[in-house]
C-alpha cells in the first residue's frame, strides 16, 4: 500500500525547498513511503537509490550479458520486430536530437557494426523513449517502486481509451551517447534506473537555468560546451550555482525532480529503465509551466490575434508544442479525482502498477492539490475565454463542488 501518515497539505508554495545539497543525496536502505513523500517528492529534492532495490528484477537478470554488457542478442531475438526511436546524438534538431524509426533488429545489427567497425569517428545512434511496456504488457521487465507509484500521469493515460499511449520507455546506448541539457516534459518529475552500465549526471536546481541562456533565451544544448564561456553569447553562465554531478552504477537508480535542468552521458554501453509522472506534490509546478508555456504560444503567433476562434487556435498549438492541452490538463484531474472520491466513499479501489493501492488519507491528499489545480483553472483568463468547457458533460465548475463535498 502507498498511504500518508497523515493528510496534511501545505498551499502548493509553502513548501519550503531546501537549499541544493553539496553532495548528491544517496538512498541505500528502506525508507517509510511517508518520508520519501515529505523528504523528496514534496521537498523537490534529487536523490540516487542504490542496487538492493532493483536487484530483483527480470531486466537486470535477463537483458545483461556475463560481462556486464548489454546482452543485445536477448534483446533481438525477443523483440527485434519493435519498432523503435531513434536519436542521432551528433545531429542536433532544435533542442533535441534528430530522430528515425528503426525495427530493434536493425538497430542492434549497427550496433554490432559499430563495435566491429575499425573507423575513426562512428555513427552515435541512441534508442530513446521505447515504449516497451505499451509494445509487450506481459513480459514484466520491472515492477515499479512504492516510492514513485502515485503517478497520475501514467494512471490517466491507462484508463484513457481515445489513445493508447504512456510515459514508461526503455533506452539503449552505446557509450558516448548522451542526452542534451534539458528539463523534463511537463516538468514532472522522472525516475530512471540503469539495468547495466554507468550513466553520467549533471544536475542545475530549478530556476539556475535562466543562466544556462543565450541572449536569444534558448537553454545552452550542450552543458560541457566550451561555448558556455563566450560571454557575449552567455552572459550570465558564470552566475549559474548549485550544480550537481553523480556517476550512476549498474542497478541503481535516479530521481530527477520536478524542473531540474540536466543532462546525461552513457560511460559505457548502457540499457535504462524511464518513466515521467505527476501526481498530488508536484501538480502545481506542472499547471504552472502550462499557462506559462500558453503564454509563449500567444506571444509567438500574436500577429494572427484577430483570427477566427483565436483561445483555440493557442490551444492547438499549445497541444503540438508542450504536448497537452487545458482541456486535457482538466480531463487528467477530473479522472484522478473520480477515482480518489471513489477510495473515500468506498467504491473503488486504486492500485497502481498492479501492486500499490492507494490508502484513503492519500486519496484525501490527492484531493486538496486537485482542488488547488481547478480553482486556478477556473480563475485563469484562458478557460474562461475558451468554448470547450461550456460544452463538457462535467465542466470544472462542477468537479470543484464534487471534490469540495468529498472532502467536507
Amino acid at each position: 500500500m502507498i498511504e500518508l501518515s497523515g493528510a496534511e497539505c501545505s498551499p502548493c508554495h509553502d513548501v519550503p525547498t531546501p537549499p541544493p545539497p553539496p553532495t548528491f543525496p544517496r538512498i541505500t536502505e528502506p525508507l517509510s513511503y511517508d518520508e520519501f513523500f515529505r523528504e523528496y517528492l514534496e521537498k523537490n529534492r534529487p536523490c540516487v537509490f542504490s542496487a538492493r532495490f532493483t536487484e530483483g528484477w527480470r531486466a537486470r537478470r535477463e537483458w545483461v550479458a556475463a560481462d556486464g554488457t548489454p546482452d543485445v542478442d536477448y534483446l533481438a531475438s525477443h523483440f527485434g520486430e519493435a519498432k523503435v526511436p531513434v536519436a542521432d546524438c551528433d545531429q542536433k534538431y532544435y533542442d533535441s536530437q534528430e530522430k528515425k524509426t528503426y525495427t530493434l533488429e536493425e538497430y542492434i545489427q549497427y550496433w554490432k557494426d559499430a563495435r566491429e567497425s575499425s573507423e575513426g569517428k562512428k555513427l552515435c545512434l541512441y534508442l530513446k523513449d521505447w515504449h516497451f511496456v505499451q509494445a509487450y504488457p506481459d513480459y514484466g521487465a520491472y515492477t515499479t517502486l512504492q516510492y514513485f507509484a502515485s503517478d497520475w500521469l501514467n494512471e490517466f493515460w491507462k484508463v484513457r481509451k481515445d489513445i493508447q499511449d504512456d510515459y514508461q520507455f526503455v533506452y539503449l546506448g552505446p557509450k558516448g551517447s548522451w542526452t542534451p541539457f534539458h528539463a523534463d516534459v511537463f516538468r514532472s518529475y522522472s525516475w530512471s534506473t540503469n539495468i547495466c552500465g554507468r550513466k553520467r549526471w549533471v544536475f542545475y536546481p530549478p530556476g539556475e537555468e535562466q543562466y544556462l541562456r543565450d541572449t536569444f533565451g534558448t537553454p545552452v544544448y550542450d552543458i560541457d560546451s566550451i561555448e558556455l564561456r563566450d560571454t557575449s553569447k552567455y552572459p550570465k553562465a558564470a552566475s549559474a550555482s548549485g550544480r550537481l554531478e553523480v556517476i550512476q552504477e549498474q542497478g541503481q537508480t535516479i530521481f530527477v525532480p520536478s524542473g531540474w535542468y540536466h543532462q546525461v552521458w552513457n560511460l559505457e554501453d548502457t540499457i535504462s529503465i524511464n518513466h515521467n509522472w505527476l501526481n498530488g506534490t508536484n501538480i502545481h509546478i506542472a499547471w504552472e509551466f502550462l499557462v506559462e508555456s500558453l503564454n509563449q504560444v500567444e506571444y509567438a503567433i500574436r500577429d494572427c490575434r484577430s483570427m477566427d476562434e483565436w483561445p483555440e487556435q493557442c490551444q492547438l498549438f499549445l497541444r503540438a508544442t508542450h504536448g497537452m492541452d487545458y482541456h486535457e490538463f482538466y480531463t487528467m484531474l477530473r479522472t484522478v479525482a473520480r477515482r480518489r472520491i471513489g477510495v473515500l466513499q468506498g467504491t473503488e479501489d486504486v492500485v497502481s502498477f498492479g501492486e500499490w493501492r492507494l490508502g484513503k488519507n492519500h486519496a484525501t491528499y490527492d484531493l486538496k492539490r486537485i482542488k488547488w489545480c481547478l480553482e486556478q483553472l477556473l480563475d485563469d483568463q484562458h478557460t474562461q475565454e475558451l468554448t470547450i468547457f461550456t460544452k463538457i458533460e462535467e465542466p470544472p465548475s462542477q468537479l470543484l463542488e464534487e471534490v469540495t463535498v468529498a472532502l467536507s
